[in-house]
């Protein structure tokens, strides 16, 4: 198989947001003072800006940037929502569950040739990564993401200062560090890490890690008594799964076999 052409030619950073009325508009607030102004110090750049108010809407914004999308165009991708365990929730109170946003997200990632980088600024979105399906490409290359509810103040603080030192993904070491520390508590942790579609994928699917609760509750729900003997065969069975499913999946998941 031929590989594709990689050749990046412009760097894009589209901010798509669904605040209620009474919200501080961040996406917005983040558009006007810094993203649009960005293409004016390179040439190669653009910024979009687009406010969404129900699923109707979301859907159809992510169809209009995939259309968008040249040959050689790679973008950031900023969603501005509230978030919880679920999903994102949208203006309107609609919520779309991670797994039919990784669905409809997942064209961009593989028209931009696996070189999505996602923004998640919103509360809790590391719930996301619980629902990762191993048998398509990843949705993204990399997603900065928040490990407990976060305020409009540490957002707008926050992802102006990554923005400072952001042109693209070259920046994100820099620019990752100004966002945590601009924004940490007094133990000097952030809630914004940044994790990579690999190390999800690798950390999700390795059947060293500790699964005990996942062995107990597929016991619970066989309504098998739960005993040493038990987990152990339990445990052998879902190591097997996990690894399994790791070796069969990792390259295509990871665009391996094209890139």
């Amino acid at each position: 198989m031929n590989k594709p052409n990689t050749e990046i030619k412009r760097w894009g950073v589209i901010v798509i947001q669904s605040l209620c009325s009474d919200d501080i508009k961040t996406g917005k607030n983040l558009y006007d003072d810094i993203l649009r102004y960005k293409e004016y110090s390179n040439s190669g750049a653009f910024s979009s800006f687009y406010n969404v108010q129900c699923v109707g809407e979301f859907y159809s914004i992510i169809r209009k940037i995939e259309q968008s999308l040249e040959e050689g165009d790679i973008i950031t991708l900023q969603i501005e929502t509230h978030g919880c365990d679920d999903g994102i929730v949208l203006s309107n109170g609609d919520i779309i569950k991670w797994k039919d946003f990784y669905d409809a997200i997942r064209p961009l990632n593989i028209k931009t040739g696996h070189l999505l980088f996602l923004i998640m600024a919103m509360c809790k979105s590391v719930a996301m990564i619980s629902s990762i399906n191993p048998e398509e490409r990843a949705p993204y290359r990399a997603v900065i993401c928040t490990t407990r509810s976060v305020n409009a103040d540490e957002i707008q603080r926050g992802f102006e200062a990554f923005y400072e030192k952001y042109f693209s993904l070259m920046d994100i070491v820099e620019s990752l560090k100004a966002l945590q520390d601009e924004v940490k508590d007094d133990n000097g942790f952030s809630p914004f890490q940044v994790l990579s579609a690999e190390s999800v994928f690798d950390d999700t699917f390795n059947p060293n890690r500790d699964i005990t609760g996942l062995v107990d509750d597929q016991l619970i729900r066989l309504n098998s008594t739960i005993t040493e003997t038990t987990r152990s065969i339990m445990t052998d069975c879902i190591q097997k799964i996990l690894s399994e499913i790791h070796d069969k999946c990792v390259d295509y998941y990871n665009f391996r076999d094209i890139y």
